[in-house]
Formats: C-alpha cells, sequence, structure tokens
C-alpha cells in the first residue's frame, strides 16, 4: 500500500548520558509539547535491562520499510518546521487544542479532545527540543529497534509491546526518531481499539519517507 507524493505548495501556500536519571528526563521531553501527545512513546519506564540490538540498514533497504508515494496524497506543513504528506482517504487535525498537522487518521476529520490525555487517532508527530541520542534511548518494553536514515538523516525505528503505563498492557506502538539539527521529530503509530493497527503503522513508515524539513527547523 502506497499513497502519492503531493505536488509542491503554490505561491501563499547534547550528547545523552546513557543512565537511567537521563532516560527519565527523555521520558519528560517526549511528552512536554502537549498534554495528548503525552502517547508519544512515553508509556514506558527507561531501559533497565540490555539495549536492544541495533541494526544498520543501508538506504536502499528503506524500499523494504516503506515505498515512496506518488502525485495524488493529501499533505500539510507544521509551524514546528515539517511537511508531511499523508494518504488522501485520511485527515489531519486543525490548529486548536494541537499545532495543525500534529494527529493523523482515516476519515474526514480528526479531532483532538480538549483538557484529555484520550489519544483518538493512531499516528501523531511532534518536535521535541532535544538532540536524537537523547530522545531515542532504549525502553524495556521494546521488541525491535532499527537505527538507519531518511533523507540523509539519521533516524532510530522501534517497535513496542507496552507493560505499564498510559495505555493498557498489550498496546502495540512503533515509533521513529528522526533528527532535525539538534532537535528530533518523534512520530509513532499506537494501536488503537477497534482501529486498523497494521495499516497505520505502514501510513507511518510512509509518512517518515516523504517528511521535508521547512524554515523552521
Amino acid at each position: 500500500m502506497a499513497f502519492r507524493r503531493p505536488r509542491p505548495p503554490g505561491r501563499g501556500e547534547g550528547t545523552a548520558d546513557p543512565d537511567r536519571e537521563d532516560a527519565e528526563t527523555v521520558r519528560h521531553l517526549r511528552t512536554t509539547a502537549a498534554v495528548p501527545l503525552l502517547a508519544l512513546a512515553a508509556c514506558a519506564s527507561p531501559a533497565t535491562g540490555p539495549t536492544p540490538r541495533a541494526a544498520d540498514v543501508s538506504l536502499a533497504a528503506q524500499a523494504v520499510v516503506a515505498a515512496r508515494p506518488g502525485d495524488d496524497a493529501a499533505s500539510c506543513t507544521s509551524a514546528a518546521g515539517y511537511r508531511v504528506a499523508f494518504p488522501a482517504d485520511w485527515a489531519t487535525n486543525a490548529d486548536g487544542v494541537l499545532p495543525a498537522c500534529s494527529w493523523f487518521g482515516p476519515g474526514a476529520e480528526v479531532v483532538v479532545p480538549e483538557a484529555s490525555d484520550a489519544r483518538t487517532a493512531p499516528v501523531a508527530l511532534q518536535v521535541v527540543d532535544a538532540p536524537l541520542a537523547q530522545v531515542a534511548v532504549p525502553m524495556p518494553d521494546e521488541v525491535a529497534r532499527t537505527e538507519l536514515e531518511v533523507g540523509g538523516r539519521p533516524a532510530v525505528r522501534t517497535e513496542q509491546v507496552t507493560s505499564v503505563g498510559l495505555h493498557p498492557e498489550g498496546t502495540r506502538i512503533t515509533t521513529w526518531a528522526l533528527a532535525l539539527d539538534g532537535r528530533t521529530l518523534v512520530a509513532d503509530a499506537v494501536e488503537l481499539p477497534g482501529g486498523d493497527h497494521e495499516r497505520a503503522v505502514a501510513v507511518l513508515d510512509e509518512m517518515v519517507q516523504t517528511l521535508e524539513p521547512t524554515a523552521g527547523i
């Protein structure tokens, strides 16, 4: 399944310490953008066991992770400094509780609830003011971790099955952390009741391949 690349818009349009204390700091960094974004990979405590094994993936091998989009996808630009494409049959949130272009899901509308940490859309993006090494620390409930590059930028892709935290035990989460010149874009797909998690993960992987930094980065 692949969606298509949007046409270009017209006119108008520190190094982390791997100790436990710094890992706790990372959990805070991932969850400070807004209350609803607490769901972004903050459902587990820092790693206390062995570090998950990392795999080096060549740029050519990225085709296995996600296909490049084509010409008829929807897209949006975030004030945080990125532009991203998403499927034409999906929607993103309007500016309000969260900045526009933060949550994504199937259907005609994505509504972010006010004064709630409830996650109502399977895919979410945010930019964190911390470097990749500080954000992408291992978590004890990780079941897979891959280190690779996206558009020449270092990235880490992880898969989790939650134990305790903001989501019910056994919730599957796939998270990307992508270096953006001293900051980190965190994008995840969270398994929601009644949702199609496999498609959400496929969409997330494709969206990451379309990310383009804008002037805000």
